[in-house]
């Protein structure tokens, strides 16, 4: 930046009047003399020690008014206190960024007027390659050039530091060479005054003989004494056909505290102030203490104001998870905390937020120019001319970083979570050297949650400040993700065999409960069937002593019959078990027997023998009744991925329990919602011979029933054993994957 020259001793002198009487946030510039009240001392006293050694260096703390100082109050001061003499000053201000020399060459080339600039830019910057030997070179060009005396502001001076660290210590050294050599040689044409903060005075010690010069020329800041804060906030004001009412003055003096943004607070409260007033109809105002109404105080009304611009520049977009989060991503690139734990700023290139943030370049220059808009100052450059992709954004006043509660807020601030999410990151960098000497060493499942997250909302632009290696952390989430979906995946499965083995336990414990019913009643039957029965041997007894009795045996044997058919009954009833019904057919056995040996001694036994026969014979085709009614009908569970696929299950459930396999009936005992559908829709079989009799018949039924999807089968036998007690014989596993089900002559039910 530099500053344009004078073209006549009269404009020296020249009144014009800023926009407004308070600048806010913002140093003071130039052109802000006129308003520039309370630190008339401090002016002289810098001008006398600039006079003297031709190098001063002016640090002080954040806030504190250094730039202001220099700019509205030094700089004018010069030009005016020596063309009363009929001097000329010619002043210039540049902030070092990552060209010191380049932007010093440029504003100095600048102070005759644009002709042949480029070419007077270039003899500059050969110049200041000279390092010590260049200051006399320089004052000589200067002078050769028809300057009379030239003043130059180096403000930031601390970017000189951030330059060397970035870009390393060519450009940085030259310049301090440079202002070593002009402390010197104190040539009476050329003078340069700095302002730094003081924080960063240890740091000119890494160049050789610059803390000598520093200690030489340095000049701290003082405080404002009350009379001139006073002087500050009410003097501008008459200009402007208003007053500040001495109670507010004091007021506001009051609620800023003293802090290191003391001034900042002031200027800016004044602003707003200034701005929301009432005008009378002549023009004039007066502000007083019922004026300023905050409950925050100076602090909350920055915090205020910030956000109110926030919302203008990016209103919430209710589409997106949180609202949206440029402006979010766009203070947490250009703020940082430094190695003594204290927020400061953080320039950075247009081009490089573009990156940094993932936004497009016009939606974050959208929110970038109401920042820097006149009347707001939040950020720099300011006002409203375009910003070139390679010009530096950033914030205005480190005031903005402790006041603002979005960045400032030690729980939640976007300043904390930047500072914790640089940490995240370097962890990833551990973990990935980790991962890459041994591939097992992935994060944990829930460690990996949280980790995709995160990385959603950052990119490999971001990385770099905090160490890059963003395709080598990618594979350690890829791969973290993967082991993770494989332990869900088994873990399922796991569960899914508990749930079978319940259910088939419960199903067990049902059928030994119906049959310990059906059994007491064959028990009852067959007590009844054996009153018959020994009914029955008395009569062939009677017979074997009298052979007239022969007809009462005959009835006897109808009645044997009789309970032979009831008997037959109660093992139809008696279905579910046939090692039960075995037991019962070899009782009734064993009492046919018995009857046998006693109608061999009876003397008209032919007829006895052939009822004995003929219930042989019904028995033989009950136990090949009991024996078909034992067969296992397939039973196929079906699972689906997502609750709008059940009306479509339901009705492949009555369609497959409405089809027969061959003799078989099937069997389908629910649906069930699960998690982690496989990718891709299977029919699970478990025993193998069921995998291979029944499990091709199966696949084809289903397959029938389906406009889509195909379904595969998938034999999971050598996963059990034969014997295995966890799976029951003919059990099979629907699984649907995402996406729609659709029955044959039926529209999709789900998506």
């Amino acid at each position: 930046m530099s500053f344009a020259p004078r073209d006549s001793l009269e404009d020296v002198f020249t009144v014009a009047l800023p926009a407004r009487p308070y600048p806010g946030l913002r140093p003071f510039g130039k052109k802000e003399w006129p308003i520039f009240f309370g630190r008339e001392r401090m002016v002289d006293e810098v001008i006398g020690r600039l006079i003297d050694h031709r190098f001063l260096m002016v640090h002080g703390d954040s806030g504190c008014g250094k730039s202001s100082l220099i700019r509205a109050g030094v700089l004018p001061r010069l030009e005016q206190d020596c063309a009363r003499a009929g001097a000329r000053w010619l002043t210039c201000a540049i902030t070092p960024g990552d060209e010191p020399l380049g932007n010093l060459a440029v504003a100095l080339s600048g102070l005759r007027g644009q002709d042949q600039i480029d070419t007077r830019t270039l003899e500059i910057r050969r110049i200041l390659n000279c390092g010590r030997e260049g200051a006399t070179a320089l004052a000589e060009y200067l002078r050769a050039s028809g300057h009379q005396q030239v003043c130059i502001l180096i403000d930031q001076f601390e970017e000189v530091f951030a330059h060397a660290r970035r870009r390393g210590p060519q450009q940085a050294s030259l310049l301090v060479d440079l202002l070593i050599g002009l402390q010197k040689l104190a040539p009476s044409s050329l003078c340069v005054v700095s302002t730094m903060r003081s924080e960063f005075l240890g740091a000119c010690a890494q160049f050789q003989g610059f803390a000598q010069v520093v200690n030489t020329t340095q000049y701290l800041l003082p405080r404002m004494e009350h009379a001139d804060l006073m002087r500050a906030i009410r003097e501008p004001a008459p200009l402007y056909d208003g007053e500040i009412a001495t109670e507010l003055a004091k007021r506001l003096i009051a609620d800023a505290g003293g802090t290191q943004d003391q001034l900042p607070l002031i200027q800016h409260g004044l602003m707003l102030l200034h701005r929301d007033c009432l005008k009378r109809a002549d023009g004039s105002w007066r502000l007083t203490v019922e004026s300023y109404r905050s409950p925050g105080k100076l602090g909350q009304l920055l915090s205020d104001h910030a956000d109110a611009v926030m919302a203008n520049a990016e209103p919430a977009d209710p589409s997106v998870e949180g609202g949206s989060r440029i402006t979010e991503d766009l203070f947490r690139a250009l703020t940082e905390i430094n190695a003594d734990g204290q927020a400061t700023r953080n320039p950075r290139k247009l081009k490089d937020l573009i990156a940094v943030t993932g936004a497009p370049e016009n939606a974050l220059r959208r929110i970038v120019d109401p920042f820097r808009a006149d009347g707001v100052s939040f950020l720099r450059p300011y006002g409203d001319e375009s910003i070139d992709l390679d010009d530096y954004v950033d914030i205005s006043h480190e005031a903005l970083i402790r006041c603002w509660v979005r960045i400032a807020d030690p729980v939640n601030g976007w300043l904390i979570r930047e500072f914790k999410n640089g940490l995240v990151w370097r962890s990833l960098l551990v973990q990935a050297d980790s991962f890459e000497l041994d591939p097992s060493n992935v994060l944990s499942p829930a460690t990996t949650e949280e980790r995709q997250a995160f990385f959603r909302r950052r990119n490999a632009a971001w990385s770099e400040r905090y160490g890059g290696g963003w395709t080598r952390v990618l594979k350690l989430i890829e791969a973290s993700v993967a082991e993770r979906d494989r332990q869900i995946q088994q873990d399922i499965e796991e569960r899914s065999r508990e749930q079978r083995a319940k259910l088939e336990e419960e199903q067990a414990k049902l059928r030994e409960q119906e049959l310990e019913a059906n059994l007491t009643a064959a028990l009852e039957k067959g007590r009844r069937a054996a009153v018959f029965r020994w009914a029955f041997i008395l009569s062939v007894l009677l017979l074997s002593v009298a052979g007239y009795f022969w007809r009462k045996a005959y009835t006897a044997g109808v009645t044997a019959r009789q309970a032979t058919e009831e008997l037959q009954t109660a093992y139809g009833e008696a279905e579910a078990k046939r090692k039960v019904a075995e037991e019962s057919l070899a009782t009734i056995d064993r009492e046919l027997a018995g009857l046998k040996q006693a109608s061999a001694a009876a003397p008209f036994n032919s007829a006895i023998k052939q009822q004995i026969d003929q219930a042989e014979s019904a028995i033989a085709r009950q136990v090949n009744t009991l024996s078909y009614a034992a067969r296992i009908s397939p039973r196929i569970y079906l699972h689906i991925a997502d609750e709008s696929q059940r009306d479509a299950a339901r009705g492949l459930e009555r369609r497959l329990e409405a089809s027969r396999l061959g003799d078989l009936s099937v069997t389908v005992p629910g649906i069930q919602l699960v998690d982690g559908a496989p990718p891709y829709s299977l029919l699970r079989c478990f025993v193998a011979e069921d995998c291979r009799k029944f499990g091709p018949e199966l696949l084809e039924l289903v397959n029938a029933q389906l406009a889509s999807p195909r379904i595969q089968l998938q034999d999971f036998s050598k996963t059990y054993t034969p014997t295995s007690k966890a799976m029951r014989p003919q059990h099979f596993e629907l699984y649907f994957a995402r996406g729609s089900i659709t029955l044959v002559g039926a529209p999709a039910s789900a998506k």
